[in-house]
């Protein structure tokens, strides 16, 4: 737990959140002094770093900030109008302990960030699709959480010399999120039909549920924050589907008999989370649907997955033509979608 609330604090520090980086280094020192932190957390799991364990008590008490429910804590959040002073992490602490109920159950409850930075990754594929003979494709989402990246051609990147997405869109990203911009493609590949899947899946139609949605989210970081409001509105009026099921079990009920276009199986920043059978059945499936592919209608696995200190964007392609697919590793990329690399 020492080592996953140390791990945390330098998470966020890369990420640019110098109120987190505080917290967790405080959380630590109170954790390793055997002080509240330690009595609170030492047998809350056996695998704090998998499960995002610190992430989830920060959420928690963001949570009852949004809600209103701890106004001392309330006057260091930047999401509800506060500055983080040195009192901070003592106040933090004091809020765990009086709503020992709500920290429990938020204990137990995954992390949904569902970062619509990352948004950026899929429209960077989109336009490289075209280049591969992909021209439009059904898109299917592992982990899509309330399902904000759903909307991603609904979304707006600033590639430097040009802009991938919509330019009207209200959710921008900055030219400046691109270390190496891909060149644009004449038309970028279009989506066809969307859907998604989740295990705990976020509902926002439900107000608490956004509410807890916006708990994840680092509240020092007001773009982020600002533009995942705006994604929600997004979302709301797409009414794309989430379903609640388990990665593998899902794609097994979504991959066709018979593929009639292309598919794109798409996953960012999941991969970790799943158990190890659920990996091996869900990647089993994929093969053996890819045999069932085409070179007019082939399948597509892409992925934003961890790769050291950031992520990388990879794809297999199955055509049919062989058991093995192609791969392609396309981009290196931040956790939240930015400093985009293309490769």
């Amino acid at each position: 737990m020492l080592d996953a609330l140390d791990h945390q604090a330098h998470a966020s520090a890369q990420l640019g959140s110098t109120m987190y980086q505080q917290l967790f280094t405080g959380l630590a020192h109170n954790y390793a002094s055997h002080g509240e932190m330690w009595h609170l957390l030492h047998n809350a799991s056996a695998r704090p770093l998998h499960e995002a364990t610190p992430l989830r008590l920060a959420g928690t008490i963001h949570r009852l900030v949004l809600q209103g429910a701890a106004p001392q804590t309330a006057q260091h959040y930047p999401s509800v109008g506060g500055t983080p002073t040195e009192s901070f992490v003592d106040d933090f602490i004091s809020a765990c302990g009086q709503h020992p109920q709500e920290v429990a159950q938020g204990l137990c409850e995954q992390v949904q960030t569902n970062e619509v930075g990352r948004s950026t990754v899929l429209l960077a594929l989109a336009n490289w699709l075209p280049s591969v003979g992909v021209d439009e494709f059904d898109y299917l989402e592992i982990g899509a959480s309330a399902g904000l990246n759903l909307s991603f051609d609904s979304y707006c990147a600033d590639t430097g010399s040009g802009f991938l997405g919509d330019p009207k869109s209200t959710v921008q990203f900055p030219a400046h999120w691109f270390i190496t911009a891909p060149v644009l493609a004449l038309r970028p590949a279009r989506v066809l039909e969307r859907r998604g899947t989740d295990a705990f899946p976020i509902d926002l139609w439900q107000q608490e549920q956004r509410t807890r949605l916006l708990s994840f989210i680092w509240p020092d970081q007001s773009e982020r924050f600002g533009r995942t409001r705006i994604a929600i509105d997004i979302a709301l009026a797409n009414k794309y589907t989430i379903d609640c099921m388990s990665a593998d079990e899902w794609i097994e009920t979504q991959l066709p008999l018979t593929f009639e276009q292309p598919v794109v199986v798409f996953h960012s920043i999941v991969w970790q989370y799943l158990h190890t059978d659920v990996r091996k059945r869900f990647v089993s499936t994929l093969s053996n649907a890819g045999a069932r592919a085409t070179p007019d209608a082939p399948l597509l696995w892409a992925r934003m997955e961890p790769a050291g200190a950031v992520a990388d964007l990879q794809v297999d392609i199955w055509t049919g033509i062989s058991s093995d697919p192609q791969h392609f590793t396309l981009a290196q990329v931040g956790f939240h979608g930015q400093q985009l690399k293309w490769l």
